[in-house]
């Protein structure tokens, strides 16, 4: 209906307001009641989707509005387009903001408590990760094979399955049922969820001493080149932060569930050690990096994105720091690391995308301050 509607321009694709929450709504909310279904009972299931009906909602509206405010106040033919769509930025942090959130809904279901132990945690993000995977992937068969027998059909001069694929009363509601299929049927088998998972973090376990090798030695050559060269070339702080990321999900690829310690080789316990301590320098780098850029040229919007995905580097740089100095148990604190960065996750991404922390009105604000105070002059402005 909202394909439609978006296509032929009429309500309520007229309506941007409208159409952009709706739109978001019928994206997400269903993805999240398929996957309660037989985790989550009836009150909770009711009240997890009235609560995400609204925070979606809400967050696609005051993204249409703040597209619709720059469309308003720019020069004609020039500025922002006006659009009915959220933005894809908001879709794609809205994608990973809930994937952590249903996570943690669905493991406080499972262990009946607010806050449900780490192991449950890491089972059902994990789990969630690989249905979402797999029933993508399965979509793309079902089409490719749909593609083919349109093809050897079109080999006879009959090109009824092509102009049917084509129409989108046929295609959209063929991909969303399989989709819909496919995370059934991962839901219900378990082995072979904990299969893959397993192999995969194996793997990725090993790729952990060759970048722990990498990250330090480039931490090593800094004491001879100095910082400089980082500064030449005004992408320090986005590099620093892919490395910091890469650093943290290869360590965690190791912790696992925190169980297995005791079962891993002695050069992946030693690299993720030392990993978690190359994290502080690194996040530390970022962040005077970053710092700055602002100090010269105040604050912008990639800047505050920037400092927002800072503040997460931070939490898990000080926490895996913590760990990797404690005495007994091999990187235990990790644990109640990664349980607070979620939440430290999710408190930034509702800020950056709501009026609470609007990168767009704190940038102006810097921006025509440093106007005021004479740090920037009028022909700079």
């Amino acid at each position: 209906f909202l394909y439609h509607a978006s296509k032929t321009n009429a309500w309520p694709a007229t309506e941007p307001f409208l159409f952009a929450p709706l739109l978001l709504v019928s994206l997400f909310v269903p993805i999240l009641f398929i996957s309660s279904l037989g985790h989550l009972d009836q009150r909770r299931t009711a009240f997890w989707l009235l609560l995400s009906l609204m925070i979606v909602g809400g967050l696609g509206f005051y993204d249409v509005w703040r597209n619709d405010m720059a469309y308003a106040f720019s020069p004609a033919g020039e500025g922002s387009e006006r659009t009915r769509f959220p933005s894809p930025l908001l879709f794609v942090f809205l994608s990973a903001g809930y994937f952590i959130a249903h996570s943690l809904v669905l493991s406080a279901a499972q262990d009946h408590s607010r806050i449900a132990k780490y192991s449950t945690h890491f089972e059902i993000a994990w789990k969630l990760m690989i249905q979402l995977a797999f029933s993508v992937m399965f979509v793309g068969a079902l089409w490719a094979a749909l593609g083919l027998g349109s093809a050897l059909f079109m080999l006879v001069k009959l090109d009824f399955l092509k102009q049917l694929l084509e129409q989108s009363w046929f295609a959209i509601p063929v991909t969303v049922f399989a989709f819909a299929c496919a995370m059934h049927i991962t839901d219900v088998r378990p082995a072979i969820v904990h299969g893959i998972r397993s192999l995969l973090l194996v793997l990725l376990s090993w790729v952990l001493p060759i970048t722990t090798l990498i990250v330090v030695g480039f931490l090593a050559s800094l004491l001879v080149t100095g910082l400089q060269p980082l500064w030449a070339t005004k992408s320090a702080t986005a590099v620093l932060l892919g490395a910091a990321a890469t650093l943290v999900v290869l360590i965690n690829a190791a912790f696992q569930n925190g169980e297995i310690g005791a079962g891993l080789p002695r050069v992946i316990r030693l690299s993720a050690k030392l990993a978690a301590l190359s994290l502080l320098p690194i996040a530390g780098i970022a962040i005077y990096s970053l710092g700055l850029r602002v100090a010269e040229y105040g604050w912008t919007t990639d800047r505050i994105i920037a400092a927002a995905c800072l503040l997460v580097a931070s939490c898990y740089a000080l926490g895996y720091a913590w760990a990797a100095l404690q005495r007994g148990g091999w990187l235990a604190l990790i644990a109640p690391v990664n349980m607070a960065a979620a939440y430290v996750i999710l408190a930034v991404l509702l800020g950056v995308f709501s009026p609470l922390a609007d990168p767009a009105r704190i940038s102006v604000n810097s921006q025509v301050d440093r106007l005021m105070t004479g740090v920037t002059s009028a022909d700079k402005f």
